[in-house]
C-alpha cells in the first residue's frame, strides 16, 4: 500500500512539473511546394493543423511533441484561376498522391530534440506518418521560448516516394519527360504554441 502511495505521489509530481503548450491553429502555418523534376517551378500551397502540442519538462526543455495535419485542407496558392486551383487540389487528394479519402490525417511525433552548438537551433528527430506509412527523419528548427509561448521555424525536405507517392517520379528510364515531378518536396513550418 505504501509503495502505491509513493508511486502515485511521484506520478503526480511528474505531471505537475511538466507544462504543455498547445499549437495555435490560427497562427501556425504549414507551407508545401511541389516542383517539376526538370526546368520550371511547379506549385505551392498550404495545409492546416488539426491539433498539436509540445511538452516542456521542469528544467525548461522540450521533452516531447505530437501533431495532426488535416490532409483535406490542402490548398493551392500559386494559381489565380479558381478552376485550376480546384483541379490541382482534387488531384492532390486523389490516389495519385495523398489518398485523402482513405488517409484524411497525417501525424508527426517528436522522438528526440537536442540543442545544437548554435543558439536556439535544435536537431529534431521524429516519426512522420502519412498514407499509413511511418518514416523517421531528422531536421533542424529554430525555437524561441518563454514561460507563455514557444515559436518554432523549420525548413524540411521530404521525399514523397518514402510514403509511397510515386506519381510521375523520375526514374532511370524516364529522364527526358518535361512533366516529371521531383521526388523532393520542400516544406516550411512556422509554428506558435501557447501555454495550456
Amino acid at each position: 500500500m505504501q509503495k502505491l502511495i509513493i508511486i502515485s505521489i511521484f506520478c503526480s509530481f511528474s505531471a505537475f512539473s511538466q507544462q504543455k503548450y498547445d499549437i495555435s491553429l490560427k497562427e501556425s502555418r504549414f507551407f508545401w511546394q511541389g516542383n517539376y523534376a526538370f526546368g520550371s517551378k511547379g506549385h505551392e500551397g498550404t495545409l492546416k493543423f488539426l491539433s498539436g502540442n509540445l511538452v516542456v519538462s521542469a528544467d525548461g526543455k522540450i521533452s516531447s511533441g505530437v501533431f495532426e495535419i488535416d490532409m483535406n485542407s490542402i490548398k493551392n496558392t500559386d494559381q489565380k484561376d479558381e478552376k485550376g486551383q480546384r483541379d490541382l487540389e482534387g488531384h492532390l487528394k486523389s490516389e495519385d498522391f495523398f489518398s485523402v479519402s482513405k488517409f484524411p490525417k497525417a501525424s508527426f511525433k517528436i522522438v528526440k530534440i537536442e540543442l545544437t552548438t548554435a543558439p536556439n537551433k535544435y536537431a529534431v528527430t521524429g516519426d512522420f506518418t502519412m498514407k499509413g506509412i511511418t518514416n523517421r527523419f531528422v531536421f533542424t528548427a529554430i525555437i524561441d521560448q518563454n514561460k507563455e509561448m514557444i515559436a518554432a521555424k523549420a525548413e524540411i525536405m521530404l521525399f514523397r516516394s518514402r510514403w509511397g507517392i510515386t506519381y510521375k517520379t523520375p526514374s532511370f528510364f524516364e529522364t527526358v519527360k518535361n512533366d516529371l515531378i521531383a521526388d523532393a518536396m520542400p516544406i516550411k513550418l512556422d509554428l506558435v504554441f501557447k501555454k495550456n
